[in-house]
């Protein structure tokens, strides 16, 4: 089992930049920043982030040539239209087509250069889209909006995610949605859920020549290092962005 553990340092001297997909203009997406910046510190990478677009900013494809790993940030619903959801009531009411129309072909050309990818809440959701799976366009009474609330998430057994990123089947995390992904798409598959069902990770069901993937629905940018499920997260994507 390859668990990288609290306080665990990796040397290296190379600057790591980190390119993080859209920039909503949120004071909660400078948290992706943040976070980011104490991992390095934490770990022993240098870590340079950089938004690859958001308001105001165009993405440019050949922003990717320098980065050493993208991470999918949360923020607005994805437009139902993209996995065929009419949405006659009017469900996704937070959803930002503008945005789904920069981050999917930039989610489309990381993966194609194979670069590590971490992808948060409506990273994960997006995702999934693109792959070809849906999602649940509103869970009714499921917003968790406290960053000191926790619940629980159950992992699977076997799982990348378990056995290599966290070391443990289960643990408490920090979430914020009303939408989760609902069919898994094409290579994805569930190895997350909270106890009422609810998906809170996927990943590569063949992760063969794949690129390194971690998607989760909470937020551990939200969440201290010392937890479990936060600062393990962080620590492997870093250090397959150095390798």
């Amino acid at each position: 089992m390859e668990v990288i553990l609290k306080g665990e340092c990796f040397p290296g001297n190379a600057l790591l930049k980190i390119g993080l997909s859209y920039n909503e203009g949120r004071p909660k997406d400078r948290l992706y920043v943040d976070m980011l910046l104490e991992a390095g510190a934490r770990y022993g990478f240098p870590v340079e982030p950089v938004w690859l677009a958001g308001k105001g900013q165009v993405f440019a494809p050949d922003s990717l040539d320098s980065l050493a790993g993208v991470v999918l940030t949360g923020g607005a619903d994805v437009d139902p239209k993209r996995y065929g959801f009419p949405d006659p009531h009017g469900l996704c009411r937070f959803a930002n087509p503008q945005r789904d129309a920069v981050e999917f072909p930039l989610a489309e050309a990381v993966l194609e250069r194979g670069l590590p990818v971490l992808a948060i809440c409506r990273g994960m959701q997006m995702l999934n889209v693109a792959c070809g799976g849906t999602l649940l366009p509103d869970l009714p009474d499921h917003d968790w909006d406290d960053d000191s609330e926790r619940h629980s998430v159950a992992l699977t057994a076997g799982s990348f995610l378990a056995d290599r990123i966290a070391g443990r089947s289960a643990g408490a995390v920090s979430s914020s949605h009303h939408q989760a992904v609902d069919r898994p798409g094409s290579g994805l598959r569930v190895v997350g859920t909270s106890p009422d069902g609810i998906v809170e990770a996927i990943e590569w069901s063949a992760p063969e020549k794949k690129p390194w993937l971690v998607a989760v629905q909470w937020h551990p940018e939200r969440m201290a290092l010392d937890e479990p499920l936060a600062g393990t997260i962080y620590a492997a994507f870093l250090r397959e962005a150095a390798s």
